[in-house]
């Protein structure tokens, strides 16, 4: 067991990786989709089944790596803290690559798209392994856990905020905008945003690689080498796992249908593009705002009603929006409680997420942290992979066409479904995924069977 009180410096250094990784993320789920719709030009359905492509390899490559990186260590015996060094800037190069509308026929683009994704969402499984796996190996205190994670969902937020001021005024800022307030070179706009993000990224990854220390080590420091085959059985069995990985599936699934359809929305039905950065600041205001409350309302409410309190905030938060849809401010009320969901759901499940990692271990005196988390990150970014593809075929199904200022209503009725009904069917899966989970109760039991075996020996 490691119990050593966190640093502040070192606190902070996991909130400003978390920051540089959510502006990236943010970046690329928020625009990539329009990007290649109104800028590559390439079809709604096909731009829906590339990016789809993409967040299934993320979800493919998350198990494969998190094996490897269970099975090797680094020369100072770690295991995930040195990628931050080393991955921090072929993943900057990459999403400049991403944006950058290079001379090809038609029918190459969509293999440029899928073949680019492969390679951004391998670079960024290797980056946000220690993002979620420090919290886990900096210290065994369970309070200390959920204050880490804290740093991490703020500055998660703090991407988010960023992400949501700056990202789309600097894409108008390089790209031009002319009297009527439209992108005059937008091919050149978002490589150079995109360059931006990456100094982003390289910095936050800088600072915490340097403030940042792994305490915890496995029980067996001789561990032989699992299969994959039987990382992903040890996984599975776990049953706050389980219900913890559903749940948090269906928060990325809500996530992906506002922010992947926020700019459309906000092009098409408000008319200006320009409140997407509003819109997507108020979601993160709201975020922030809520984590100094997390970690007592986790200690009052219990980690099921907490999870089940976030699930119920994105129901509620649907209401006003599908009641006014036309109404801005009714979509700034919906982002604002997205936030405040998005922050207790993000801290909860991934404390959590630690937690049973430690179970894991308990029941199998072996470590294997990356695989718990990346497992689960395999199956969220499924249900996300899944939620683009129904987005690029509902618009498309609906006769989205990127060459029209003015859309049919087929289409706002259709993002307005996205974003409001489905959002709200899939809060009410997770409110029942959350009534499941018995981790504190697994925990409990846990540190009595370990206190008894204690005294056991000392008798």
């Amino acid at each position: 067991m490691n119990n050593k009180k966190i640093s502040l410096a070192e606190k902070l250094g996991y909130g400003s990786f978390s920051i540089s990784c959510n502006i990236v993320v943010q970046f690329v789920s928020t625009f990539i989709l329009f990007y290649y719709t109104n800028v590559f030009k390439i079809s709604p359905a096909v731009a829906g089944a590339i990016v789809s492509f993409g967040v299934i390899w993320d979800g493919i490559n998350d198990p494969l790596i998190a094996h490897f990186a269970d099975n090797h260590r680094f020369k100072n015996g770690e295991r995930v803290r040195p990628y931050m060094l080393y991955i921090c800037v072929p993943l900057a190069i990459t999403t400049i690559l991403m944006f950058m509308p290079f001379n090809m026929p038609q029918n190459m683009k969509p293999f440029y798209g899928m073949f680019i994704y492969v390679i951004f969402y391998s670079f960024t499984t290797f980056l946000r392994l220690p993002s979620y796996a420090m919290p886990i190996l900096a210290t065994s205190d369970g309070m200390e856990r959920i204050s880490i994670n804290t740093y991490t969902s703020g500055g998660a937020s703090l991407g988010g905020v960023l992400a949501s001021v700056l990202c789309w005024p600097l894409v108008r800022i390089f790209s031009g905008v002319d009297t009527n307030g439209d992108m005059i070179n937008p091919s050149r706009g978002f490589p150079l945003a995109a360059a931006v993000i990456g100094v982003f990224v390289i910095v936050g990854a800088l600072f915490s690689y340097f403030t940042s220390r792994e305490r915890v080590k496995p029980k067996n420091e001789n561990e032989e080498k699992l299969s994959l085959g039987k990382s992903f059985t040890i996984v599975m069995k776990n049953y706050n796992f389980r219900w913890n990985t559903a749940f948090s599936t269906l928060y990325f699934v809500n996530n992906a249908l506002l922010t992947s359809t926020l700019v459309y929305y906000c092009s098409y039905v408000f008319k200006d593009s320009g409140l997407t950065t509003y819109v997507m600041a108020a979601f993160a205001v709201g975020s922030i705002i809520a984590l100094p409350f997390i970690k007592r309302l986790d200690k009052a409410l219990g980690r099921r009603r907490a999870m089940m309190l976030g699930a119920a905030l994105i129901f509620i938060s649907k209401i006003p929006f599908l009641i006014f849809p036309m109404n801005v401010f009714a979509m700034y009320v919906n982002a604002f409680i997205m936030g405040l969901s998005v922050a207790l759901n993000i801290v909860t499940f991934s404390t959590t997420r630690a937690e049973v990692a430690d179970h894991v271990e308990y029941e199998n005196n072996r470590r294997i942290d990356s695989m718990v988390i990346n497992f689960m990150g395999f199956l969220n970014k499924c249900g996300t992979s899944i939620t683009t593809l129904i987005i690029g075929i509902s618009l498309q199904m609906a006769g989205y066409n990127a060459d029209l200022k003015i859309q049919p209503q087929s289409v706002t009725t259709t993002l307005i479904g996205l974003i409001g009904w489905m959002s709200i069917a899939m809060s009410v899966v997770m409110f029942y995924c959350a009534s499941k989970i018995t981790i504190e109760e697994t925990v409990k039991q846990m540190s009595r069977e370990k206190e008894l075996a204690a005294e056991q020996l000392l008798s």
